[in-house]
């Protein structure tokens, strides 16, 4: 599921960055999809490049490097891209929890603009494109430059740019929503077989997807969650109405009696009979 994103916001924010700094940002949610940018879209020689797919591939690998130091450490990571463009990767937490990504990046550390030039077509011809092209050419000389302190001090900012996002919730967690979600789902779909297969396709989500979502919230996995929500459903009719036991059962989803009986004690510590003599 994506992050909950106040658009206006986000863009302002954005747009305020790069006013102030001259280098595209962008959002990405923790499975590493990118949701927002600023400018819109990769631009200039990576917009060119990314059309490659040996590039891209290359370009996915590097972010992906970076994501993966981020969740390590928890902190903003600074490096050279494969192609030797300065980038930063900022992880934004909720709880301890990294649910998303800010980068900056497509800037040079390289003052000399001529070995900057001479550096990217080489990186051209490794791909079978001709970096000398009026096109691309013109396309690298725009890259920005900027030095290690500037870069460094922009990357703060970006730093502090996700405490700001999160304490003005502008960029929300989207797991809550998809508990909640699965809740209604599964609550008004009780009586039938649910299964982890049924609730993808429902929510459209990969299985990995789903549980790393639902693990903060559930720590016993997404069968454990339905069982869960179907025993509180029968623990709330025994009190409340004098409904047979086995049609309780039935009604929540449980086919077999027995089991029923069996795993409701487990959970409440005390049999459903014993439950209802008490309401």
């Amino acid at each position: 599921m994506p992050l909950k994103i106040q658009d206006g916001e986000l863009l302002e924010l954005m747009r305020d960055f790069y006013v102030l700094t001259g280098m595209r940002i962008a959002l990405f949610d923790e499975y590493h999809t990118e949701l927002a940018s600023y400018p819109r879209g990769n631009e200039g020689f990576c917009a060119c490049m990314r059309e490659n797919v040996a590039f891209d591939r290359l370009c996915r690998e590097s972010d992906e490097d970076s994501f993966v130091r981020c969740r390590q450490t928890g902190k903003l990571n600074i490096y050279q891209c494969h192609a030797g463009l300065i980038e930063a990767t900022v992880p934004i937490t909720e709880e301890g929890r990294i649910i998303g990504y800010m980068m900056l990046g497509q800037i040079t550390d390289r003052k000399n603009r001529e070995q900057l030039f001479s550096h990217l077509c080489a990186i051209c011809a490794r791909y079978g494109i001709d970096g000398t092209s009026e096109e691309l050419s013109a396309k690298i000389r725009r890259i920005k430059y900027r030095n290690e302190r500037q870069i460094r001090a922009a990357s703060k900012i970006l730093d502090a740019c996700t405490e700001y996002i999160r304490l003005k919730e502008i960029v929300k967690p989207s797991g809550q929503q998809l508990i909640d979600a699965i809740k209604l789902f599964v609550d008004e779909h009780i009586h039938e077989p649910i299964d982890v297969e049924r609730i993808c396709e429902e929510f459209r989500i990969s299985r990995t997807s789903l549980y790393e979502s639902i693990r903060p919230y559930h720590q016993g996995g997404i069968a454990s969650f339905i069982k869960h929500r179907r025993l509180e459903r029968a623990k709330a009719l025994l009190q409340s109405t004098d409904l047979p036991i086995s049609e309780i059962a039935e009604s929540v989803g449980f086919s077999d009696y027995n089991y029923f009986l069996r795993v409701f004690k487990q959970t409440y510590g005390v049999s459903s009979k014993r439950l209802r003599s008490h309401k």
